[in-house]
């Protein structure tokens, strides 16, 4: 097995990661393909600081805060909605070529037994948990973040 610790980039990285979980509840929302234009219509009244909006061919994927939805949610009657998440936000812009951040992060969640799903952006990622695996998560990540600050 590879030593998690092995990489100085992601050590220097581990080390000196700030976090902050948002204080919104947010919904994950599938939506049908046809629903397209009528979501990036409704998005742009959105004053939210987060959300994402992801399109495949077989389904829309809409992460937004339930403040958000609520208001354009009777635009989506055959949504399939899963709520409430919270999300975990990296304070810290990740290099391009970092490897194994998620890797770690999500083997630490997946120890404490916390499903999530990954939301990254340009030079930051994000978690979002289930509201009642907010606690574990965060606790979860300050204890494998402190080892990365131990020499």
């Amino acid at each position: 097995m590879t030593d998690p610790r092995s990489n100085d980039q992601l050590d220097s990285i581990m080390a000196q990661v700030r976090w902050h979980a948002r204080l919104e509840r947010f919904v994950v929302a599938g939506l049908e393909p046809r629903e397209r234009l009528l979501a990036l219509r409704l998005l742009l009244g959105v004053a939210g600081s987060f959300w994402q909006f992801i399109v495949e061919p077989d389904i829309l994927t809409l992460v937004i805060a339930e403040s958000d939805w609520r208001p354009i949610s009777h635009a989506f009657p055959h949504a399939r909605v899963e709520r409430p998440y919270r999300v975990i936000s990296f304070d810290l812009d990740l290099p391009g070529d970092l490897v194994g951040f998620m890797a770690a992060i999500s083997g630490a969640l997946a120890a404490a037994g916390v499903p999530l799903l990954a939301v990254c952006a340009y030079s930051k990622d994000h978690l979002l948990v289930r509201e009642e695996h907010l606690d574990a998560a965060l606790e979860a990540i300050a204890a494998l973040v402190k080892v990365y600050q131990q020499p």
